[in-house]
């Protein structure tokens, strides 16, 4: 599996961001048309890869947001089973849940939105332009905005957001402040690797408060030595 340590590598940074983008400022949060509890299921492609490509095969194929009185989990399966992120968000709390399991290793941490900006350097500087672009997804009315990242490399990429899923400061903890709405589609690039994740299905089901907690099992460690041993375990296993 040598050959694929680069892409493994590109694509955990990819989970990190990717589910950070979907979750929000804890505080004040409503859901018009009544939900305030359910599922939200993303599909996840790579435009750029061929469908025969091996390598998707490692890749993640879904995300999926758990909310329940305003208390989310985003989480990201990968690589058959070997990886998984979650990141979990409560009521009150000004600061994200990070965890990590590789194989049998569980890691979790605390992350600010300074932490998440040391994690991914290239995202401290993004330029949002809204535009007149509108498109049904997952039976939402959505909003468009072109999203340009000037980072080591300058990459843009279309971004839409429903209004009609309201959620105040929807995106305070995230590098997209200037988008209120919720992310239905968007898309990331890394080491030219292209992610489009877009919203399938809302899902109004009964959650409990405990489907957003952490598992037991996971150590607590901060963050810079989170991003440390991911890299360290994705070097050790590949």
């Amino acid at each position: 599996m040598q050959h694929l340590k680069p892409l493994l590598k590109s694509s955990c940074s990819l989970f990190l961001l990717s589910s950070i983008l979907y979750l929000y400022s804890c505080e004040n949060r409503v859901f018009q048309k009544g939900i305030n509890e359910g599922k939200i299921e993303y599909d996840i492609s790579y435009p750029n890869l061929p469908e025969d490509n091996l390598m998707l095969d490692l890749m993640p194929k879904k995300m999926r947001v758990t909310f329940v009185n305003n208390n989310y989990r985003s989480d990201i399966i990968a690589s058959m089973g070997i990886f998984k992120t979650s990141i979990i968000c409560k009521e009150g709390n000004d600061k994200l849940l990070h965890s990590i399991k590789i194989l049998s290793t569980k890691y979790a941490s605390e992350l600010t939105e300074d932490d998440f900006l040391k994690f991914s350097p290239e995202f401290n500087s993004i330029e949002v332009s809204f535009n007149d672009e509108t498109k049904e997804i997952a039976g939402y009315s959505c909003e468009g905005a072109d999203v340009t990242v000037q980072g080591d490399s300058i990459w843009s990429f279309k971004v839409f957001y429903t209004n009609e899923i309201v959620i105040n400061n929807a995106n305070s903890h995230t590098p997209f402040k200037e988008i209120a709405g919720v992310l239905m589609e968007y898309q990331l690039v890394s080491n030219n690797i292209l992610m489009q994740f877009t919203a399938i299905k809302v899902l109004e089901e009964d959650v409990e408060l405990t489907d957003i907690n952490l598992e037991e099992g996971y150590e607590m460690i901060e963050p810079m030595k989170l991003k440390a041993e991911i890299e360290r375990l994705f070097s050790n296993i590949m």
